[in-house]
């Protein structure tokens, strides 16, 4: 995954600065940087019209102080920006118009104005990037100390799954990390598998030991076809658990406290099924970690 230009999406709060920081120290620090602030003017009530300052008046001075804001938030990365954008409007339309125009390789958003993580601060913003985005969307969440050593990655049966495999493999190489390959069975699908254990099966021990051996078996199968590696690549693993996609995602990366976890989603905008619909959502509203998603082949 080549990235030679980075869009970061800051709303001046610690944890757009944070995110900011992590991405150009560790995650890409060779990469050109450009910072990004977008005013949304808030709604002018008429009985207070003639209260207000005029707009331009409004606009003029929120553009001062964040150009000051990023100058200094250039020094502070100790990185001099090649170029800090100013823009009025809907920051989610915003961010996906300026990473179209200065050919961005990669959007970097964290959390909201810094609010807890329980918050769903997503639907507002971030989560509108990542679903038009044209490029890869990182949403740094409580960022690792360093460059990420354990990653996530769900993967499915969908089109864009080998593109993520693969950005995953060259991220891993980068970075040293060790990837965890995931599939997430539906219930459904579970559930028949367990019916038929069940109903061949000497003892319920025994039954569960079949399933157990069917989701090895499955796993075995997504490292060696969709991923491509060698059985005794340690650096790669594969796990097979089931329920809905989202909530096993996140069980998964807490388990394993992964430091970064790799999505897909396809140009249409719909997120591959390992992540599908709700899911998405739930991965990005409640991961401890940062999330990258993938929504262009890699180079």
């Amino acid at each position: 995954m080549t990235i030679n230009r980075m869009l970061v999406g800051l709303d001046f709060g610690a944890a757009s600065i944070s995110a900011a920081r992590w991405a150009k120290t560790w995650f890409a620090p060779r990469a050109d940087l450009i910072l990004a602030h977008v005013l949304e003017p808030p709604n002018r009530p008429r009985f207070a019209h003639d209260k207000l300052p005029p707009e331009d008046l409004l606009e003029s001075a929120s553009r001062e102080y964040a150009e000051a804001r990023m100058r200094e938030i250039g020094y502070y990365l100790d990185a001099e920006p090649i170029r800090s954008e100013f823009r009025i409007g809907k920051p989610h339309e915003e961010l996906v118009t300026l990473a179209a125009e200065t050919e961005a390789d990669l959007v970097v958003i964290g959390p909201h104005g810094g609010r807890p993580h329980t918050s769903k601060f997503l639907g507002t913003t971030a989560e509108r990037v990542v679903r038009s985005s044209p490029v890869p969307v990182l949403v740094a969440t409580k960022p690792p100390a360093g460059t990420p050593r354990r990653m996530l990655v769900p993967v499915d049966d969908a089109e864009i799954t080998p593109v993520v495999v693969e950005t995953a493999r060259l991220l891993a190489t980068r970075f040293h990390a060790d990837v965890t390959l995931l599939h997430v069975w539906s219930n459904a699908i579970y559930s028949h598998v367990a019916s038929m254990s069940y109903a061949h099966a000497h003892s319920d021990h025994d039954a569960e030991h079949e399933i157990d051996e069917e989701l090895a078996t499955a796993a075995k199968h997504w490292l060696t076809r969709i991923a491509n590696v060698d059985d005794d690549d340690e650096h790669f693993t594969a796990a097979v658990t089931h329920g809905k996609a989202g909530d096993a995602t996140i069980a998964m990366a807490d388990a394993m406290h992964a430091d970064l976890i790799v999505l897909g989603r396809s140009s249409t905008g719909v997120v591959a099924p390992a992540v599908l619909g709700s899911a998405i959502g739930t991965v990005l509203h409640d991961a401890r970690c940062p999330v990258l998603v993938v929504t262009k082949a890699v180079e």
